[in-house]
């Protein structure tokens, strides 16, 4: 009963999942959504593969291992 999403897509997915939910089916299909932070660039840009400015994280495990990946996105992004 929870989405996990980020806050820049509430309205236009989240909303829309909510009412289709509803006309559909008569229910809503999640209780809860969890709002998280989005990873930004160095110029703060949302990441995106259409933009051309991510990074590929298997780089970053074999540079410094999955645990710090893991820990920098743990603690680098906040909630939404």
């Amino acid at each position: 009963d929870i989405l996990e999403t980020g806050y820049d897509i509430l309205f236009f997915w989240v909303a829309r999942m909510v009412m289709l939910g509803l006309e559909l089916t008569d229910t809503v299909p999640f209780k809860t959504v969890y709002l998280h932070g989005l990873v930004r660039d160095k110029h703060h840009q949302k990441m995106s593969k259409s933009r051309g400015n991510v990074v590929d994280p298997l780089e970053v495990v074999e540079k410094y291992s999955a645990d710090a990946l893991r820990m920098t996105l743990l603690t680098g992004v906040s909630p939404g």
